[in-house]
């Protein structure tokens, strides 16, 4: 069974990286399940646009045991403008995405290309929501760096300890030196010196985005569009 499914992964692989460039389908399907290369995929991206996924079907009333049909058929369905808007809109609130979409992008959902009975084509509501969840990590990302240098109080580019453990109590509520430590080494890892006692901004960036630490407001710029 195993060299069976082993053999069936390879050849979906396969056909992913054959059909990509050609089907919009089935790139938006290799995004999400990680196997096109550079696609920028994230355990956080998959998430965010499976729930869209499951949120439409909840608001539209569909069995979500009939998305393959409801997504391959030249005349699906689609997704009715306001489910997709709306659970582009809830969906961005929780966990699953780092920053809440403006009333700008839940507008821009519902110009989304539509079909013929004016519902929008739910592979481009996906491909909507990761490029959305893309730029909205880096947006917080860029944040994190904002408020970085804030905390960097000699101005040398990089934090020590002390400095770091002030920081984080900023976007976080943990108090235990012994944890705060731990993450301390695990930003200074994403480091490519051997400096053991210094982080720089871009590796607190991946550290406070990979525990979805809460960015203050004052450090972000307008939500992407």
């Amino acid at each position: 069974l195993k060299s069976i499914a082993t053999k069936q992964l390879g050849e979906i692989y396969n056909s992913v990286i054959a059909q990509e460039g050609k089907l919009e389908r089935v790139r938006c399907f290799g995004l999400i399940s990680g196997m096109i290369n550079g696609g920028g995929w994230s355990q956080g991206m998959c998430d965010f646009t499976l729930n869209i996924l499951k949120k439409v079907c909840d608001l539209d009333g569909r069995a979500p045991n009939n998305i393959s049909e409801w997504m391959s058929a030249d005349k699906e369905p689609g997704a009715t403008p306001e489910a997709a808007a709306l659970a582009m809109l809830e969906v961005s609130q929780t966990k699953a995405c780092p920053l809440k979409a403006s009333e700008a992008v839940v507008e821009e959902v519902g110009r989304l290309p539509k079909n013929e009975a004016g519902n929008i084509i739910v592979h481009n509501l996906l491909m909507f929501a990761i490029d959305y969840h893309k730029k909205a990590v880096e947006k917080v990302k860029e944040g994190f760096m904002k408020l970085f240098l804030q905390h960097d109080q000699n101005g040398d580019g990089v934090l020590e300890l002390k400095e770091f453990t002030a920081m984080l109590k900023d976007v976080s509520n943990m108090t235990d030196e012994r944890e705060i430590c731990a993450l301390y080494e695990e930003a200074v890892a994403f480091e490519d010196d051997d400096d053991p006692d210094t982080i720089t901004k871009e590796s607190f960036a991946e550290l406070a985005t990979k525990y979805q630490f809460e960015c203050p407001l004052e450090f972000l710029t307008d939500a992407p569009t």
